[in-house]
């Protein structure tokens, strides 16, 4: 039999991640599964993107009973109405990044603590979602990154960044050796890129705290107002002409880091605007990369799906952000 795999509502709705169903086509499958889980599985598989072994496909694609289909449905893609379901991973992003202000006057061994411990729930949670795509990443890898590149930082200020950020890569292109399972070129590619990405962005954060808690502060200024902005434009964008979640994220972040500039005196209106800028580049950036890697292509104006999707814009922010204030600020 063929094993489906569900995510998000659907996974809600069916009460299970996996099921093995007897059917030669997509069409097939997803009728019985309909039959089985019953009408709210039903009409949320509607608008749900089907991949059979990594691939996209349509109902009238063949399949076998080796074959892995996956159903990924888009997350509040301009749809007027906010489900819960919508919700609920704006909210765990959201929570990141207040307990990273939470700790931002703390001492900075406990922000440390906390910028790898999100990176790494931010790794976590991208693997488990790309586990449905063709050459999924190696998870070990960039929580290695992470961790390095976060525990460097703090050490060793810029020169930790670069270090950490080399180190991690090392270990994710040196992994295959010792893993069998996973050597393969394009998942090997796959696995060095977010482990770089994720070693950054935790440097980067630890860097953020490292130049003052008022730096923190004005990050989570510009990336909340980002995450908002692009919530809001992918929920309500439809009823504003050439409003989609990357100009929402930018229009958020230049917000936000002009409400910065304002706010913080340690912080000067320019550099928060740089700042916010930088921001929304990593944001829109980030939301492409986590697209990719959660469905295997670059999605706009949808918000992927994963416990932690909108955390996707955050994590290339850091970094760039803290450039921006380094060199600017």
């Amino acid at each position: 039999m063929a094993t489906l795999r569900l995510f998000a509502n659907l996974r809600e709705s069916a009460g299970t991640d996996s099921v093995e169903i007897d059917a030669s086509t997509v069409s097939e499958l997803l009728d019985a599964a309909s039959d089985r889980f019953g009408d709210r599985f039903s009409s949320g598989l509607e608008a749900a993107g089907v991949w059979v072994n990594g691939q996209q496909a349509d109902r009238k694609t063949l399949i076998s009973t080796s074959d892995e289909i996956a159903l990924i449905p888009p997350v509040s893609g301009g749809a007027a109405t906010i489900s819960s379901a919508d919700v609920a991973p704006g909210i765990l992003s959201v929570a990141l990044i207040a307990a990273l202000l939470a700790v931002a006057w703390a001492d900075e061994k406990w922000f440390v603590l906390v910028a790898v411990g999100s990176i790494i729930a931010w790794v976590w949670d991208a693997s488990e979602t790309a586990s449905a795509v063709k050459d999924a990443f190696v998870v070990y890898p960039p929580v290695i990154g992470a961790a390095a590149g976060g525990a460097a930082a703090y050490a060793w200020g810029f020169e930790g960044f670069a270090g950490g950020v080399a180190f991690g890569f090392i270990v994710a292109v040196t992994w295959p050796v010792f893993d069998k399972a996973h050597r393969d070129f394009r998942a090997t590619a796959v696995t060095a890129l977010v482990t770089v990405v994720a070693a950054s962005a935790s440097a980067g954060l630890v860097l953020i705290r490292l130049i003052g808690a008022h730096a923190v502060v004005a990050f989570v200024l510009v990336t909340a107002f980002a995450l908002v902005g692009s919530f809001l434009a992918g929920a309500y964008g439809d009823k504003i002409q050439s409003v989609d979640p990357n100009v929402g994220g930018l229009l958020g972040a230049l917000f936000g880091g002009l409400l910065a500039g304002f706010a913080i005196a340690e912080l000067d209106i320019a550099a928060g605007l740089l700042g916010g800028v930088a921001a929304a580049a990593g944001v829109i950036g980030g939301r492409a990369l986590g697209s990719t890697l959660r469905t295997g292509s670059i999605v706009h104006t949808e918000n992927a799906p994963g416990a932690l999707a909108m955390f996707d814009g955050a994590v290339l922010a850091a970094p760039l952000f803290w450039m921006a204030v380094w060199f600017f600020g």
